[in-house]
């Protein structure tokens, strides 16, 4: 598989078989709007997280690139608090998660958490995180948008500071990463670039959301209730993730 396909798999896979659409949505999808399982899985993680649907849309599609960078890396990614959310949520649905993983990418794309405070695991999780954030600008060809990605599970401080290399892959971790290619991901789609700047990476349906990369400004994309939910705003996963597997 190249990246390219990979990618466009990816891109269009459905999460099909987690959340019920309602007949709205498969309505909406017949007439030519977005596929009804990823709505319903949006706005499942939007109630339970009390975000806005279309700021959990927009993680779903930041989360889709975090699994195509852990596939295609040389060393075990680690997301940001909101992908990892988004993660979690996914992980959940056991089974549909585990046919993702072996009929759809074709990867065991493990979610391994730091259970217990460890300084050299989190240290690890630290640089794999900064790594992560490098191979999406270099792969997708633009900046992760600060809302997404741009708050660690740790302080900056102690990001800066870090000693610690990321884990590389080994054994059959290394051997299911199967595609050998340093030609960046957004090189095969040059023809999405958009006039007035970003490209077909920017946003799940079209257009920019804006914003800089995790070391710059913040252009925020709120993720506070919509009108129509309650409550406050995106909970927070106190502990480091890996991803990958071991």
């Amino acid at each position: 598989m190249t990246k390219k396909e990979l990618w466009l798999t990816i891109k269009n896979y459905h999460f099909t078989d987690l959340v019920p659409p309602n007949l709205w949505q498969n309505i909406s999808e017949k007439f030519g709007g977005d596929d009804a399982s990823t709505k319903a899985f949006a706005t499942k993680i939007a109630r339970k997280l009390h975000w806005k649907y279309r700021f959990a849309r927009k993680a779903i599609w930041e989360y889709k690139k975090f699994i195509y960078l852990g596939i295609v890396s040389d060393f075990q990614v680690t997301p940001s608090r909101i992908i990892d959310q988004v993660w979690h949520e996914h992980v959940l649905f056991t089974r549909a998660y585990r046919e993702f993983c072996t009929e759809v990418i074709h990867y065991p794309f493990d979610h391994n958490p730091e259970l217990m405070p460890d300084p050299k695991m989190t240290g690890i999780f630290h640089a794999q995180y900064l790594d992560t954030i490098e191979l999406y600008k270099k792969e997708f060809g633009i900046d992760p948008h600060a809302a997404f990605w741009g708050e660690p599970k740790f302080g900056w401080d102690e990001t800066l500071s870090n000693p610690f290399t990321s884990t590389k892959k080994t054994g059959s971790l290394k051997n299911a990463r199967s595609i050998n290619d340093d030609t960046p991901l957004v090189t095969y789609f040059a023809h999405d670039i958009i006039p007035g700047g970003g490209n077909g990476f920017t946003e799940f349906n079209g257009g920019d959301y804006g914003g800089a990369g995790a070391e710059g400004s913040w252009d925020s994309v709120d993720a506070g209730s919509d009108s129509s939910d309650s409550g406050s705003s995106c909970s927070s996963c106190s502990s480091g993730c890996g991803g990958g597997g071991d």
